[in-house]
């Protein structure tokens, strides 16, 4: 065991592709895409000023100085289907001749929106309280106050389904090397020298795992010099979270040794396999913004047990709170191995 266990991380480390896919990938996935997403955090909304009193002059102004808002020009007949389309949350429509509006019969604002945007609600309250108020000479600005709270760095959440993504797909360095290896004919001679195929299996599985603790290190390491915010109480337990995720991907890549044969395809079938997976399981696409059935599919995919439990510790959750899904991955996991194990003594009797 110590021997293959060797064996196989100095093959890993001379690998010309190690560096690349188990170093440099992550520290450029995670800043270009957590950087990159990050300026798409700002809400889009439309301003349709059809007052040039003191009123909508302020509107405007207030609504164009909040950090939150990305302010979109358009027109009043281009709301709804920009509201359907999601090019928008709301509009704010400031009516004409603002000043000389009842504010006891009517308001000089309307807000445009889907029926469930609580935002829209929050704004509109706080529009409507504050043009009150100026009217009636009860303030002498307007403004939007906010409670002061620490600046927070980028979350890592902008860049963790294409982590995740990565990370699985590495599973093809250790696939390759099983691979090359059946077909060379050195299964056969591991076989022949009374050493068990699951002992063969884990030593290889063990020295890649090994290297997967250092993607994880090199991950969280390069997110703490960056200053990302991990939204948790706290960020090292994330570390445990990929490590299971670690286990995964080993299983995942012994099990595609075991039924392919040719290692040039490796990469290209977890391709098949990981892509639509990883969209279905809201790594690669917002799981909520997908229909039902979809949503079903995504549920019952490794990836989403991983973001489930990344999601339960950002909302406040210990380690103890995540057992189901970190259980279920592992579950998942030994049943692959045991798959993988079978099937490649299949090949060698």
């Amino acid at each position: 065991m110590n021997n293959i266990f060797k064996n196989t991380w100095m093959i890993f480390i001379r690998n010309k592709e190690y560096i690349s896919t188990i170093v440099v990938a992550p520290v450029i996935m995670l800043l270009v895409f957590s950087f990159i997403l990050s300026f798409q955090s700002k809400v889009n909304i439309a301003i349709i000023n059809q007052d040039h009193s003191e009123i909508g002059s302020m509107v405007e102004h207030t609504l164009n100085n909040t950090d939150l808002f990305h302010i979109i020009a358009m027109d009043l007949d281009e709301v709804n289907q920009s509201i359907i389309h999601n090019k928008i949350e709301f509009a704010v429509v400031i009516k004409s001749n603002g000043e000389s509006i009842d504010l006891t019969k009517e308001k000089p604002i309307e807000i445009i929106k889907a029926k469930d945007s609580k935002l829209a609600d929050y704004m509109e309250t706080i529009l409507n309280n504050n043009i009150n108020a100026k009217c009636n000479n009860r303030v002498h600005d307007f403004e939007i106050r906010k409670n002061e709270v620490p600046k927070k760095g980028v979350p890592i959440n902008n860049a963790l389904g294409m982590v995740i993504f990565k990370m699985i797909g590495s599973c093809s360095l250790l696939a390759g090397l099983i691979i090359a290896e059946k077909r060379n004919g050195i299964l056969n001679r591991i076989y022949m020298s009374k050493t068990k195929m699951s002992a063969y299996l884990f030593g290889r599985g063990s020295a890649f795992f090994m290297n997967l603790v250092l993607f994880i290190f090199v991950y969280f390491i390069t997110s703490k010099i960056f200053k990302f915010d991990f939204a948790m109480k706290n960020p090292f337990n994330l570390i445990v979270v990929f490590s299971v995720l670690a286990i995964f991907t080993i299983a995942f890549g012994l099990v595609l040794s075991a039924f392919i044969n040719d290692e040039n395809h490796v990469w290209n079938f977890s391709v098949l396999v990981l892509l639509p997976s990883s969209i279905l399981s809201g790594a690669l696409f917002p799981y909520d913004a997908m229909p039902k059935t979809m949503q079903t599919i995504g549920a019952l995919l490794p990836q989403r047990w991983i973001i489930l439990a990344i999601e339960t510790l950002q909302k406040g959750g210990s380690l103890v709170d995540t057992i189901v899904p970190l259980a279920s991955v592992l579950v998942l996991s030994i049943l692959l191995f045991i798959i993988a194990v079978n099937k490649i003594n299949s090949l060698v009797l």
